[in-house]
């Protein structure tokens, strides 16, 4: 699991891999991405529960055709005002559960933005919910699921952005945040506000790996026993499905030594 430092800092190598390197961004979709949709449109993840998306594959195709047909674009360079303004509004919403670009004080995005400094040419902001990698990050606002305009594509390709900021934590209804601040220039003031990146490390459960296909919720009963001299841990699944039934599926894991047992709803 990574920090949310760790996390920070994958996305905004990623989006300099897709500015840089868009053609190399696609084939990663292609072996990387494509293979996560199942039926239903639902996108299957690793760690965290899937995603019922709007346009299905074939906005990841649509993505991966516009990415092989452009030239690549100049990177970005980090900013520390940017990112403390970024970092801001994700310490702001995520504890309350807020989404959008207005923070729980109706201040928007230039407001976060002349406390740290000040900017010209041009600014964007991109937003991620529910995200555990900075690579499904940077694929979420190159797809932009049901959004036909693709606005969140359009920012992060935007060839006049030469400077970013990025922001990330635990959101109350998402399991977290990221948000990320464009730039054609910002000049940061000399004694910038402190913000804390949140302590800690984005939320996976190994335990919703294999993922029942059409299944939308999932009740998990664990127990760690000895078995034949070997201690094993148990994985009891309830699932409820799309049409209404349910199905009971059980996996065996190697675990450590020791009894217990314990339940968790997931999704």
């Amino acid at each position: 699991m990574a920090s949310y430092v760790e996390f920070i800092q994958e996305i905004f190598g990623e989006l300099n891999n897709l500015r840089t390197d868009p053609k190399g961004f696609a084939e990663r979709m292609e072996f990387e991405f494509i293979s996560t949709f199942k039926e239903n449109n639902a996108r299957h993840r690793f760690g965290a529960v899937p995603i019922i998306t709007k346009e299905g594959i074939k906005a990841a195709q649509e993505a991966i055709d516009y990415l092989k047909s452009i030239e690549p674009l100049g990177g970005l360079a980090w900013s520390e005002g940017l990112s403390r303004a970024a970092q801001s509004h994700v310490n702001d919403t995520g504890p309350l559960g807020i989404v959008g670009h207005t923070g729980s004080r109706e201040n928007n995005l230039g407001d976060r933005l002349s406390q740290f400094g000040k900017w010209s040419d041009c600014i964007g902001e991109c937003l991620d919910y529910s995200s555990v990698t900075g690579f499904e990050v940077v694929v979420s606002f190159i797809l932009d699921d049901g959004l036909p305009t693709r606005p969140h594509r359009k920012i992060a390709m935007n060839p006049r952005f030469k400077k970013v900021g990025v922001g990330a934590g635990h959101h109350t209804e998402y399991r977290s945040a990221a948000c990320v601040v464009f730039a054609g220039e910002f000049v940061e003031k000399e004694d910038l506000d402190n913000i804390e990146i949140p302590q800690g490390n984005i939320q996976t459960f190994p335990e919703i790996e294999n993922w029942l296909e059409g299944a939308i919720r999932m009740t998990c009963e664990t127990r760690t026993e000895s078995e034949n001299g070997e201690t094993v841990k148990r994985i009891r699944k309830h699932w409820e499905m799309h049409d209404g039934t349910t199905k009971v599926t059980e996996e065996i894991q190697k675990a450590r030594k020791g009894s217990s047992s314990s339940s968790s709803d997931i999704l």
